[in-house]
């Protein structure tokens, strides 16, 4: 007998060709075959699950005031990651990146409303007192 795919000669008794691993005709429709794992394609990494965690934890360690920049853009990405999570792989990077992201998004933003007000009190005249 010939295999069906790569053409090579095998066993007539063959249950998978020896030299491309296709199984054959003699593929029985039960039995011990039954209980094989089937093959499943790995998922693609998340990659923008992982730009989100790392712009977010360069957003939240930043010490420059304009480090909200990249707290928002990390928050943009990881929403993103996080909608794609279904189809890709390191759901729970997707959730850590998510969740950074926030932290650093809401603690920027307290920064920069603390620093508005600030300002917005000195120049109405008022004094700051720290």
């Amino acid at each position: 007998m010939f295999c069906k795919h790569c053409g090579k000669e095998i066993d007539d008794k063959a249950v998978v060709c020896v030299h491309c691993g296709v199984p054959t005709d003699n593929m029985p429709s039960s039995g011990i075959m039954q209980n094989t794992v089937q093959y499943q394609p790995e998922k693609p990494v998340n990659g923008l699950a992982i730009a989100g965690l790392v712009v977010s934890i360069v957003g939240l360690f930043g010490g420059n005031y304009l480090f909200l920049i990249p707290s928002i853009v990390g928050l943009i990405l990881s929403i993103v990651g996080m909608a794609k999570a279904k189809n890709h792989s390191l759901y729970g990077l997707a959730i850590a990146a998510l969740i950074v992201s926030i932290i650093a998004f809401v603690i920027w933003l307290i920064i920069w409303i603390a620093a508005f007000a600030m300002i917005l009190s000195v120049w109405q005249g008022g004094t700051v007192v720290m």
